[in-house]
């Protein structure tokens, strides 16, 4: 007597994720002002709070948080 192996079929279907709110993406002139008004920001708390850093890495954070903030 055979046994029918029975086939399991996985779904094709991707899951689609949550479709995230679309920001408008600023120009590079914008992008590049919003990073050094928040670099500055980042630089007076760290300097208002006593902690040890520099301008470049006042500058990456910066970068990093607006990069964010348009989901790039």
């Amino acid at each position: 007597m055979s046994v029918k192996k029975e086939t399991i079929r996985k779904s094709t279907a991707k899951k689609v994720a949550p479709v995230a709110k679309k920001t408008k993406k600023p120009d590079l002139k914008n992008f590049l002002e919003e990073v050094e008004k928040r670099a500055y920001e980042l630089y007076q708390e760290r300097i208002k709070s006593g902690i040890s850093g520099d301008d470049m890495a006042d500058w990456f954070q910066a970068e990093k948080e607006i990069k964010e903030k348009y989901q790039l």
